[in-house]
């Protein structure tokens, strides 16, 4: 078709706009007041036409173009076209505007081509009908070869003409071409119509002329709705969430009446940058002015509270939409899944399900995120089966939600078949199987490293959470060699600087032993956030470097940033391992006073262990049974273990006793037990203790620990004997044991740092 567009196009203005021809006047239309339909299959049949009703077909024919066109009935419009062609009057401009108005819309262009090529008279609206034809079936460039060839005709371009041409260079970004019609405009008198003014803002934002497209908008002497709400959509498209509030606000101060699209925009920014308390009032203002129940904004309203995590005024809103539809369950289901209710997800599938409303992909891929929350391998085997059946295998997110359950149950290899499933190379996905890895690191598993550079060769491009998850292997793994190479490409890629690689850069050179490295990298940080800070004060406490970590505390609050309960773990921690037992109970006492934090157990156990290493075991157990966790083995394990440390045997007792009440069945709370009894020489109640968890059948797991060495990973458990040098390691413990034996008298802790578990 036309692609014609030459340099020259716009070198003459536009003539002065004129009036276009009357149109014939239609006879007024009352034939089919009652039913037109009930008529329209006779009279599709033109054999079948008598001479009443062709005269009837000649003056109602307007009216049964647009039931063809609202029916989406092509035959009636034919036999219109056809009792036209029979009349002779298919000539006629408004006729013919009609028909090419019918073809476009049934997407038959090469017919309303044909009528456009066979006008002796063409005006505006036959010009912008087949335009429009051609936009509507995404054909751009015809858009505008047929509006060159329009000018070149020197027919005037009218309102909706130039709105037509700049849909088309919205979708094309052809900025250059915009401008052209957008210099039209304003010769033509235009300038100040809202109609091109909305289309000439498209065009300026789908061009990335945010600046252009504002001017527009404060330009325009009157805006309707349709323009502000158009302003907001594409503020929030942006991400310029601020400045689509600001629009918003700008609407009510102008006496506009905001409408259920208005809601829809604004809501919607406000779950994606806003905050929730912003969406507070705006659901206030969807109620005061009456369009609450419009489902579109029950559905935005539901879908706002459920990314804060507000699970419950998801679901009372969700109640009160009278008509739902699968947008408000995928919604409702999406909160669920996001506030950890991985269980009420899956029964409000179940629900939705009877009720006999269809599932799509998008919906589907949302359940099995809430099976993999809740750890229901189960059903996402079966969901699994639903999408085969109903072909949804090929939608990306639905796909790596499959990966994230498979991986994160433990079953690599079926995560790994859907991954190299994939004809592309998808992020999302390989970020889900990595969560896998994360979760079970064993020799016969497939070396993550290997998989990522297969996946680097294939195309796959690797974002922030790719080496955020890499870099938390490398940790957990004390791979700093690893690490290294992995932080030297974040840096070709140009990710070191962002956030999250950075703080997963500090947590991976603290736990490979360079606390040095750590701190470079945080300093090194210029956006940073509590994470950042939180992972600095975690890699002190590490190192035992309690000083530094109370250092880095009070900096932290001077740069403005409020401690919440992981920054105040840390500290605690940091105090425990160095030995700053006063400083660390003066914390304690200001989590609720100072910081208005809700002390949670690991807050309890941290004091518990500061009290008791200070010599305060009788305020360690009193703080114990106070507290809203006095039933919690994690405190009594801790009192038990610091008792030991202290060597009191009358707490060590004490705790012991609660703690295996508490734990009736748990073999490490035995072994605990039992090794403090045999620590204060008490080796009769040690051998009890032993000997009831033989009775029991309880065995504890092996411990096992790895180091690297030539970049070759070496693990070890616990008495095992599966290394190849363990015959030369054993003999170098012997070497080690009989030293210590020469330096210390108390063989007793000797013992027990050897005795195979």
């Amino acid at each position: 078709m036309h692609t014609l567009r030459p340099a020259n196009l716009l070198q003459p203005p536009f003539k002065s706009q004129q009036t276009l021809p009357p149109l014939k006047k239609k006879i007024p239309i009352n034939t089919f007041s009652t039913n037109p339909k009930s008529q329209i299959s006779h009279l599709c049949s033109i054999s079948s036409v008598s001479c009443s009703e062709r005269t009837l077909l000649l003056n109602d024919w307007p009216q049964l173009v647009k039931i063809s066109i609202g029916s989406g009935d092509l035959k009636l419009g034919q036999a219109v076209h056809a009792v036209l062609l029979k009349s002779g009057s298919q000539n006629d401009t408004f006729e013919a505007n009609n028909l090419i108005n019918l073809y476009a819309k049934f997407n038959r262009l090469d017919v309303a081509q044909k009528l456009f090529d066979g006008m002796l008279v063409r005006n505006a609206i036959t010009w912008t009908s087949l335009i429009k034809g051609y936009l509507d079936d995404g054909d751009y460039e015809s858009v505008l070869g047929i509006a060159c060839d329009m000018y070149r005709s020197e027919e005037k371009f009218n309102e909706h003409t130039c709105s037509v041409i700049l849909e088309a260079c919205s979708l094309l970004e052809d900025r250059i071409f915009g401008e052209q019609i957008h210099a039209f405009a304003i010769k033509s008198g235009f300038e100040n119509n809202v109609f091109i003014g909305t289309s000439l803002i498209s065009m300026y934002f789908h061009s990335g002329c945010f600046r252009e497209a504002e001017n527009v908008f404060r330009g325009l002497a009157y805006k309707d709705v349709r323009c502000v709400n158009f302003m907001i959509l594409e503020y929030n498209k942006a991400g310029e969430s601020e400045m689509a509030f600001h629009v918003f606000v700008h609407l009510l101060s102008s006496d506009f009446e905001p409408n259920d699209y208005t809601f829809t925009n604004v809501i919607s920014v406000c779950y994606e940058n806003l905050g929730v308390e912003e969406g507070k009032q705006l659901h206030g203002l969807a109620v005061k002015f009456g369009v609450v129940r419009e489902i579109s904004v029950g559905n935005a309203i539901v879908t706002m509270y459920g990314k804060h995590g507000m699970s419950e005024e998801a679901e009372r809103m969700f109640d009160a939409i009278s008509e739902r539809n699968l947008i408000s369950w995928t919604a409702l289901i999406s909160g669920y899944v996001r506030s950890g209710h991985g269980g009420k997800a899956i029964n409000g599938f179940l629900e939705f399900l009877d009720l006999g409303i269809c599932c799509d992909s998008s919906c589907l891929a949302t359940v099995i995120d809430g099976c993999s929350e809740c750890s229901n391998l189960e059903l996402g085997l079966q969901l699994h089966g639903f999408a085969i059946k109903h072909s949804y295998l090929s939608d990306v997110r639905l796909g790596t939600a499959l990966i994230d359950i498979y991986a994160k149950g433990g079953d690599l290899k079926s995560a790994r078949m859907l991954l190299d499933g994939f004809s592309c190379k998808y992020t999302a996905a390989f970020n889900a199987i990595l969560s896998g890895f994360m979760e079970k690191i064993a020799d016969d598993e497939e070396d993550v490293m290997v998989l990522f550079s297969q996946q680097r060769l294939a195309g796959m491009e690797p974002d922030p959470v790719t080496f955020s998850r890499l870099l938390s292997l490398s940790a957990s793994q004390a791979c700093l060699v690893r690490g290294r190479s992995l932080h030297a490409y974040s840096i070709k890629t140009g990710y070191a600087n962002d956030v999250i690689v950075g703080n997963a850069l500090i947590t991976m050179y603290a736990k490979c032993g360079s606390i040095d490295g750590a701190f470079q990298i945080f300093k090194g940080i210029s956006d940073r956030d509590i994470v950042s800070w939180n992972a600095m004060l975690s890699a002190y406490a590490l190192h035992g470097l309690g000083k530094g970590a109370l250092l880095l505390f009070e900096e932290m609050k001077r740069e403005g940033f409020a401690p919440d309960d992981i920054s105040i773990l840390g500290v605690l921690q940091a105090c425990i391992y160095s030995g700053l037992w006063e400083e660390g109970i003066c914390l304690c006492n200001e989590i609720e006073q100072i910081y208005g934090l809700r002390p949670i157990l690991e807050h309890f156990a941290c004091m518990v262990d500061l009290l008791g290493r200070a010599g305060r075991l009788s305020e360690a157990m009193n703080l114990i049974n106070s507290s809203p966790f006095s039933e919690s083995p994690l405190l009594w394990r801790t009192l038990v273990s610091v008792s030991k440390l202290m060597a009191n045997s009358k707490f060590s007792i004490l705790a012991s006793k609660r703690l295996l009440d508490l734990e009736p069945k748990d073999a490490g709370s035995f072994i605990l037990v039992s090794n403090m009894y045999a620590g204060q020489g008490m080796l009769d109640e040690a051998a009890k203790v032993r000997t009831t968890m033989n009775d029991l059948r309880l065995s504890k797991e092996a411990g096992c620990s790895w180091i690297e060495i030539d970049s070759k990973l070496h693990h070890f458990v616990a008495s095992g004997k599966d290394h190849p040098e363990s015959e030369e390691i054993y003999a170098k413990l012997d070497l080690l044991n009989d030293e210590m034996k020469l330096k210390y008298e108390d063989r007793t802790h000797l013992h027990l740092v050897l005795e195979p578990i």
